[in-house]
């Protein structure tokens, strides 16, 4: 891990709603309007925080199709993950 990769995970964890987001996630996948309820915000504002936490590589995204409306969902899931941090990890990473 360097630097950059860091910075761009604790910001993506950096905020009580991707916390939450993250918690909800490990317990399963869920389709965005379902997500935004059980996290108590907005789709935009949702959307904002699962980008962040996707680019960081922590949750994955697939679009499925249905004969019903709605037509089209996106579903997210948490891929699982390891955070470690020591002050000797970090003098390590910015070395």
């Amino acid at each position: 891990m360097n630097k950059q990769k860091l910075a761009e995970l604790l910001n993506a964890l950096g905020n009580e709603h991707s916390i939450t987001i993250m918690g909800i996630l490990a317990d399963g996948e869920r389709y965005v309007s379902e997500l935004a309820k059980e996290v108590g915000i907005s789709r935009p504002l949702l959307y904002l925080h699962l980008k962040k936490l996707e680019n960081a590589g922590l949750v994955e995204s697939e679009i499925r199709h249905f004969e019903e409306p709605p037509y089209t969902k996106k579903f997210y899931r948490a891929k699982d993950f390891e955070l470690t941090l020591s002050l000797s990890r970090i003098r390590e990473i910015i070395s």
